[in-house]
């Protein structure tokens, strides 16, 4: 199956990357899952431990990916007599599907959490609030939406996720084709600019992983036409022909997972 997806830059997106396929297999009429693997820096006000591995591609600045979570869409295949979750990741998996355990070994990550939920569920939001305060103030107050997911009260202190649907804001701005367009986006710049000049060691070769290895970087000049300390006015200004061609590569691959988005709500 070839989805075009462009699971080649591993800097984010897993979330957009899964929801596509979720919406894939759902329009041929095959229900799927997600699987959510959460780092103790996610859910942990105490820890930074992140999964982490080494950029095959040399393309992050520090040489290594960081995640503070993972997701992927899980099929659920029938194997004997068993039905067995099947986790569908061609970032991590490019060949085959693999049992959802092998997955998570996969990430080599201490003390992980994971949730199996329903595809639906597109992304979560975070919170400092410790778990404690947050029931209590569910539980006596009755006017407001509670979470659809409420953790135990023993993992109080900890960072909450509350998971919401691609609809309303997420949907009316793109959320999902803005994701992919960005990742493929930074595929083509790695292939045609940065790859060419791997072996190098100037100050272009810097510049450009400053720009792509960092995904805040990257979605900050190309999805979001703005500045931060890094993608300065002086580096955007030193830089403007590239970014200017490149902007104009994300608004057609913007454009173009739009209209597949669509074709696939059709269905």
């Amino acid at each position: 199956m070839t989805l075009e997806l462009p699971f080649g830059y591993q800097q984010a997106n897993c979330h957009n990357l899964s929801h596509y396929i979720c919406l894939y297999f759902e329009s041929k009429k095959i229900t799927t899952s997600k699987i959510w693997a959460f780092t103790p820096g996610i859910y942990s006000d105490t820890s930074t431990k992140l999964i982490s591995f080494t950029d095959k591609k040399k393309l992050s600045p520090n040489g290594k990916i960081d995640w503070g979570y993972h997701v992927a869409t899980v099929l659920h295949v029938e194997m004997g007599s068993k039905i067995k979750k099947m986790v569908f990741d061609l970032g991590l998996f490019p060949n085959r599907m693999v049992h959802y355990r092998e997955w998570l070994a996969k990430l080599k990550t201490r003390k992980l959490i994971y949730l199996i939920m329903d595809s639906d569920w597109y992304l979560f939001n975070s919170t400092l609030v410790s778990n404690s305060q947050n029931q209590f103030y569910q539980e006596n107050n009755e006017n407001l939406v509670k979470p659809n997911v409420v953790l135990p009260e023993w993992f109080s202190d900890k960072l909450i996720t509350d998971f919401f649907k691609y609809e309303e804001d997420s949907k009316d701005n793109h959320w999902l084709e803005k994701g992919i367009a960005i990742n493929a986006t930074a595929i083509q710049f790695y292939h045609t600019e940065i790859e060419p000049i791997l072996n190098s060691k100037s100050d272009l070769l810097n510049d450009y992983r400053d720009l792509a290895g960092n995904v805040f970087n990257f979605e900050t000049v190309f999805r979001d036409n703005m500045f931060n300390y890094e993608m300065t006015k002086e580096f955007q200004k030193k830089h403007f022909v590239i970014i200017e061609e490149y902007r104009k590569i994300y608004e057609s691959e913007f454009e173009k997972w739009k209209w597949r988005v669509f074709n696939l709500n059709k269905n």
